[in-house]
């Protein structure tokens, strides 16, 4: 999470090594028995992880100070989840501010927002940790309110032996699942995929696929504003970064939640840019590190982000036949857009698809060439539309995306080709 004294050391491995910048299995959502090459969770609770979540750490004074004020202003710009830190292993208790956690709760409750709370493990002392989550995973407010899901921060090199910290976070990890029983949501807040590639020797042989057997959601850190600029920059790490968590889980159908930021050095389009990426990539839910960086620009772009069940298959997709998006009868795991990844191709091309139902803004690489009325909600109608050579990458891909523009409506998009006219 953000750098502190305590972290460092992390910081500045991952702030270094960042800017050093699959599979399809069969499977569904909750409720649906999800297999693969690699077997993951097979019932996650998403609901906590989806949509828009804010992070609030123990530094966020601000936040600390009028913790009501704070989850109303949260409320304001359609926060779903507020992910609440609630102590770290240097810590002398389990709960730094106990009355302000209570209040915290108790404020989220009355705004129909839900609190995650999260802990900075070190794995120096697996029973301190396991402790700690226990402790938030129970607690109770006077009023009855509690967490709606517990996260774990993975990411302390405190123990240098990696093979025994690897054990170790397995061993946590297990023992929270046991004691939050199997239907309560808990999330892995992972390090950077990207900084994770580029710097080897941080924590090699991290163990993905017993990770995602354990908890419901994969929560990477990754920051985009420790990598390469602008809104190309931030999708780009995004997307990749998604793409590397699926390959070393081994399974497409694993959930993710995307952090971004830091929220105090993220430009406007930056933030616009992880949106886009989260869409395309098909994260369940996103959000921003910390609260007390957010800005008012960064608070539009981020109403973008949707709450969206895993999507069958992960986003990007090939172009092809298969009918995608919010089809009744058919796949409703795109409700929010449906991305193709597309070789590179140089000069002009057409553009030739189908849409059912709602009207649908149809962009390139980011950029918008069209927006296509609404239609029949039955009947499939072809479409096609010329590509400028401008607007193509001749040599790396290229991704197409179709973005119903009403929300939840039915939808849908197939034969989708780009090529020759």
């Amino acid at each position: 999470m953000r750098p502190s004294p305590r972290t460092a050391f992390v910081a500045v491995v991952l702030a270094l090594s960042i800017a050093a910048v699959a599979l399809v299995a069969r499977g569904g959502a909750t409720g649906l028995t999800l297999t693969g090459p690699t077997p993951i969770r097979p019932h996650p609770d998403l609901a906590p992880f989806q949509g828009l979540g804010v992070w609030v750490d123990l530094y966020d004074a601000g936040a600390w100070r009028d913790p009501a004020a704070a989850v109303e202003t949260m409320a304001a710009h359609g926060v779903r989840t507020l992910y609440l830190e609630t102590s770290n292993d240097s810590r002398a208790k389990a709960f730094v501010a106990p009355a302000k956690v209570a209040d915290f709760l108790d404020a989220a409750a009355a705004h129909g927002i839900r609190v995650v709370a999260w802990y900075f493990a070190g794995f120096t002392d697996p029973t301190l940790d396991i402790a700690r989550a226990e402790a938030a995973i129970r607690l109770r407010t006077p009023a009855g309110h509690g967490f709606s899901g517990f996260a774990l921060d993975i990411e302390s090199p405190a123990v240098a032996d990696v093979a025994i910290r690897s054990q170790r976070l397995l061993q946590v990890s297990a023992a929270l699942r046991a004691a939050a029983g199997p239907t309560y949501p808990l999330g892995a807040i992972v390090p950077s995929p990207l900084g994770l590639r580029a710097h080897h020797g941080y924590w090699p042989g991290f163990p993905w696929a017993q990770i995602a057997q354990i908890y419901d959601t994969i929560l990477p850190m990754s920051y985009f504003t420790w990598g390469p600029p602008g809104q190309t920059g931030a999708y780009e790490s995004i997307v990749t970064g998604a793409r590397l968590i699926r390959a070393w889980v081994g399974n497409d159908l694993v959930p993710i939640h995307e952090i971004g930021g830091l929220a105090q050095h993220a430009t406007a389009a930056e933030t616009l840019g992880f949106v886009q990426a989260v869409r395309d990539s098909g994260a369940v839910g996103a959000s921003f590190y910390s609260w007390t960086g957010m800005k008012e620009d960064q608070w539009r772009a981020l109403a973008g982000v949707r709450p969206i069940p895993v999507g069958i298959p992960a986003l990007p997709v090939r172009p092809g036949l298969q009918a995608l998006g919010n089809v009744p009868g058919g796949d409703e795991t795109h409700p929010a857009a449906v991305a193709y990844d597309v070789i590179g191709q140089a000069g002009p091309r057409t553009l030739r698809f189908q849409l059912l139902g709602a009207g649908v803004s149809v962009s390139v690489d980011r950029r918008t060439v069209a927006n296509e009325p609404a239609g029949s909600e039955t009947a499939w109608r072809s479409l096609s539309l010329t590509i400028p050579d401008a607007l193509l990458n001749d040599a790396s891909r290229n991704v197409v995306t179709f973005v119903p523009t009403t929300d939840g409506a039915v939808w849908g998009v197939r034969g989708v080709h780009l090529g020759r006219a």
